[in-house]
């Protein structure tokens, strides 16, 4: 379990997602932590992925997964260089996907173990979706790689409940190969 003297509201105030973000107008670009951001509604991010399931098939699985794998790697390794302590980093991801409108995060970390737990309420890629199988499989890939940033290369990510398949919500499981 990860302690932290940190409490929720610091953590909240700390990383504010919005009063982060820099908008330059005459480049039309927005930048969160120096990093180049998009707005994207959740049904076009949600619409890409069923295209390229349409379009891939089974293969497009792998594919979103490796995006968010890099995805979330390269987020762990960007907040640790702006100084987010490595214990805090699934919190900060926590609140910062929660503001994103990602859904209502909660993360519970065991760094002794190399083991995390991941829910999400309302998860944004699996709201307004009917699947047999689970489909947060950027969610899934993104919470792999910040793992393997904060345990190691080994860190598997697997979703055990899917809002899509019926679940109340989404939940992932990381634990080492």
């Amino acid at each position: 379990m990860i302690t932290t003297n940190l409490s929720r509201k610091s953590l909240e105030k700390r990383f504010t997602l919005l009063e982060r973000a820099e908008y330059h107008g005459e480049k039309g670009e927005i930048r969160i932590g120096g990093a180049d951001w998009i707005l994207m509604g959740a049904a076009t991010f949600r619409d890409l992925i069923s295209g390229t399931e349409r379009m891939l098939g089974s293969p497009a699985i792998v594919v979103w997964w490796e995006i968010g794998k890099h995805a979330g790697r390269e987020c762990a390794e960007v907040l640790l260089r702006q100084g987010t302590k490595f214990e805090e980093l699934l919190l900060v991801l926590q609140e910062f996907f929660t503001q994103g409108g990602w859904g209502k995060v909660q993360t519970n970390v065991d760094l002794m173990k190399k083991e995390a737990l991941v829910t999400i309420r309302n998860s944004a890629t699996a709201r307004h979706t009917e699947s047999k199988e689970p489909t947060c499989h950027f969610i899934r890939g993104f919470i792999a790689g910040v793992c393997r940033v904060m345990f190691d290369d080994s860190a598997e990510c697997v979703e055990t409940k899917c809002m899509a398949k019926g679940d109340a919500l989404c939940e992932f499981q990381v634990k080492n190969k």
